[in-house]
């Protein structure tokens, strides 16, 4: 498995990080990727942390330890249990790995450092043991969506399915030069891949409901956007046809007239019963002053119960 590309997968031992591990077992290809699951301990609970370092420990130090006893016991069986799961999936033994490290910068920045060593993307559950509603994005998976700029990242909701994915494609050369980074690591066995654009009405909604632009020219706005992105659709297909995949599992679709583009790929992802939605990190409107596009903000709070491929 030298040659295999390895995927980081920070885990904290909760029941998203397992439903997770589910997932990337069932999505990844054995042939061709290799897995490391992460898991940062901390010498403590979170809370010692609020006032700054541990200093006040004094009178603690029993509960602290039977804390950690309990929280190691637990992350090992998890790693036993994953691996487990990835090897019934048809990963060989040897192309999975277990690192744990204590707590040094702190949980999400330990994360962050260890992203920058190569790996092919990062994956991490939407959130962990806390009970914020699903909708909500964990504060460590937030910080690495707001960090990770150089790495594919992939937040994981819910128990997604793996047999369809869509890809919010559009005319930026930075979701297909994702979609190329990520397809490989994918399983041949996906049922479909939707190549999807939305190109939105020059006219916004109003509550007066008026429109500023002719019908003739938004007619034309629309099929114009529409010709153009079709070329970078047929190179895309010819691309993921040669990586391998089913050429009848390859399809494209234009969506006009839907005014809010991660409403609509969401809608779409409903629709299809697609689970992993893929975006590209920022698109065509590129602001160096922002690590994520306002898209891809809006379909992480959109498809909470999804797995999202940030490229």
């Amino acid at each position: 498995m030298e040659s295999a590309a390895v995927i980081l997968a920070a885990v904290d031992g909760s029941d998203q990080s397992m439903n997770t591990v589910a997932y990337l077992s069932r999505m990844l290809s054995p042939k061709n990727v290799a897995i490391e699951l992460f898991h940062v301990s901390a010498e403590a609970p979170e809370s010692f942390f609020d006032l700054g370092e541990i200093k006040e420990t004094a009178g603690y130090e029993q509960e602290i330890e039977k804390w950690k006893n309990n929280r190691s016991g637990r992350i090992d069986r998890f790693m036993d249990e994953a691996r487990t799961l990835f090897m019934h999936a048809g990963f060989p033994s040897g192309s999975i790995s277990v690192t744990i490290q204590p707590r040094r910068e702190g949980i999400a920045r330990d994360i962050i450092l260890k992203s920058d060593l190569g790996y092919a993307a990062v994956v991490i559950g939407r959130k962990g043991y806390g009970r914020l509603p699903d909708y909500v994005l964990g504060s460590i998976a937030a910080k690495l969506a707001d960090t990770i700029a150089d790495v594919p990242l992939v937040i994981v909701g819910g128990q997604p399915e793996t047999r369809k994915v869509v890809v919010a494609f559009d005319r930026s050369r930075g979701i297909r030069k994702g979609l190329d980074r990520v397809s490989p690591l994918f399983s041949r066995k996906l049922e479909e891949i939707l190549l999807c654009h939305i190109v939105r009405p020059l006219s916004e909604p109003h509550s007066a409901r008026t429109h500023y632009f002719c019908k003739r020219n938004e007619a034309y706005w629309l099929d114009e956007n529409s010709r153009k992105i079709v070329p970078a659709m047929v190179d895309a297909k010819q691309h993921l046809s040669s990586a391998g995949f089913a050429p009848y599992s390859l399809r494209t679709a234009i969506i006009k007239e839907r005014t809010s583009r991660a409403d609509g790929l969401c809608s779409e992802a409903n629709t299809l019963g697609a689970d992993t939605i893929v975006v590209g990190r920022r698109g065509v409107t590129t602001v160096e002053a922002f690590n994520m596009g306002r898209v891809t903000r809006k379909i992480l709070f959109l498809a909470f119960n999804r797995a999202i491929w940030i490229v």
